[in-house]
């Protein structure tokens, strides 16, 4: 984290255009968690402590201690609206200066007494333990990132833990907020999107349909492009000053409150099994191959039955699929690239290609995958047995798979066959001679599991290790590689 002395006053004059507009984008996500919470009530996401904090509670500034911009993994509410309400008040009337500490020390209080679940927050990798080089980093998408950062929660016994307002930062206002739109906004346009009927042919492969989900495609890709640029500069950028006690309250829960709501036994089994990923010190899941999984599942179900003659059986059939799975072989490199593995070129053409009749879309991503591994300089006549294949390989052949036959099922309703959602109102509605062209199309829905379930569970899998497999301090573990100073995308 790059440092800056001085304070938060004397910082606005010096730098007042860039640090307005970082500060004005921190007031505003950090105001829209707290308001998106806001609806809640009871022992949900947010609540209101009963009690009003007392006044000893509340931070106080002392002019005595130091203090350092931070950016927004340090900057908390408390201290952006400390740094707004400071530059504001000159321009106050002058009964509103006069009562400037109480109303300071008021809206700390009510920030204090309002409390935010910390299985309603996301956090930024970097706040998880994460550095530049580990996996969550690169695989990555709002859902599993938030999936993660519970995991994470539930395993070290903090999921029913409650954040203050006056303690939550602005990376963890930007993280969340991003995830209550990504899953309110981002993914039904993008479903809608892939529903559009043509509607009417315009000029050669261009509809109304076409022209309809232009903006959509263009509007969630610059969303998302907005959002990455503001997440990773506000990590870097200098928000506002913070003594040393501020920072290290900063996203920190309160331990004199918990939430009632247990965590079910199976997800704390899950949680106590898995770790963030780091490629030195505890590799990740998603590179592991299937012969483990294989020997890991088997003597998981040996485990949990009470049956011998059970146990033998289980054993039996766990060392058969592996016999085959050592037998047989395939050529992994004719697998494609992971569309998360594109570069930037590759990524482009895959989002313009959507737009291609017939071969946009999965086609076009296959032969993007399979350049890229060319690319790397993959021998695609190679072979390997199945055994040897990684979880990653596996879960990619099944992504590509799944959205080719949605590809090819959507080419035949259009051109052979028959919308199964039209079919069903032509046999409702026999005179209103409606055709595919005029209804949604079902294989927007039919391709939403791929892209929201699959692709989340992929990099959950990628993000996470299995415990037993981190290295304990002393056993030849080494320390993380750089400073986590600015996101990397």
């Amino acid at each position: 984290m790059r440092k800056r002395g001085g304070s938060a006053l004397s910082d606005v004059s010096g730098h007042a255009g860039r640090r307005a507009l970082v500060v004005g984008i921190a007031v505003v996500v950090v105001t829209a968690v707290a308001m998106s919470f806001g609806t809640e009530r009871g022992v949900g996401a947010l609540a209101s402590a009963a009690p009003t904090v007392p006044s000893a509670a509340v931070p106080s500034r002392t002019t005595a201690e130091p203090e350092e911009c931070v950016g927004s993994r340090f900057a908390t509410f408390g201290a952006v609206y400390d740094a707004i309400f400071d530059s504001l008040l000159p321009t106050m009337p002058a009964d509103i200066q006069q009562r400037a500490p109480s109303i300071k020390a008021r809206a700390h209080r009510d920030m204090q007494g309002l409390r935010i679940s910390k299985l309603a927050v996301s956090n930024h990798p970097y706040d998880l333990g994460a550095d530049d080089e580990d996996p969550i980093m690169t695989y990555r998408d709002p859902i599993s990132q938030w999936i993660v950062t519970q995991l994470l929660n539930v395993r070290n016994g903090e999921a029913t833990e409650a954040i203050p307002a006056e303690n939550l930062t602005v990376a963890q206002a930007v993280e969340t907020v991003w995830l209550y739109l990504y899953v309110t906004v981002m993914v039904p346009l993008t479903i809608a999107r892939r529903t559009i009927p043509s509607i009417a042919t315009i000029a050669g492969p261009i509809s109304v349909g076409t022209l309809i989900t232009l903006p959509i495609l263009l509007g969630v890709f610059a969303a998302t492009q907005v959002y990455q640029a503001v997440s990773a500069r506000l990590v870097e950028a200098c928000i506002v000053s913070v003594t040393h006690s501020e920072k290290e309250n900063a996203g920190k829960s309160v331990k004199d409150l918990r939430f009632t709501r247990a965590v079910p036994g199976l997800l704390r089994d899950i949680a106590g099994q898995v770790d963030l990923a780091d490629p030195e010190n505890c590799p990740s899941i998603g590179t592991l191959p299937l012969s483990r999984i294989v020997e890991r599942t088997s003597n998981y179900l040996q485990s949990i039955t009470t049956d011998s003659a059970t146990d033998r059986r289980i054993a039996a059939m766990g060392d058969g699929v592996a016999q085959w799975m050592r037998n047989t072989r395939v050529h992994q490199n004719l697998i494609p690239a992971d569309p998360a593995d594109y570069n930037t070129a590759e990524y482009a053409i895959s989002q313009i290609g959507v737009l291609i009749p017939y071969v946009g879309g999965a086609p076009l991503d296959v032969v993007i995958g399979l350049s890229h591994n060319r690319n790397q300089g993959a021998d695609f006549a190679a072979t390997a047995p199945i055994a040897d294949l990684s979880v990653t390989k596996t879960l990619t052949a099944a992504y590509y798979a799944y959205a080719l036959t949605a590809h090819m099922v959507e080419l035949a309703w259009s051109e052979a066959g028959v919308d199964p959602a039209a079919a069903l109102l032509n046999d409702l509605l026999p005179d209103a001679g409606i055709t595919a062209d005029m209804i949604p199309k079902s294989t927007g829905l039919v391709g939403a599991p791929n892209l929201y379930g699959l692709v989340v569970y992929h990099n959950v899998l990628r993000s996470m290790c299995l415990a037993e497999d981190k290295r304990p301090a002393g056993a030849g573990a080494t320390t993380k590689r750089g400073s986590v100073s600015a996101a990397r995308w």
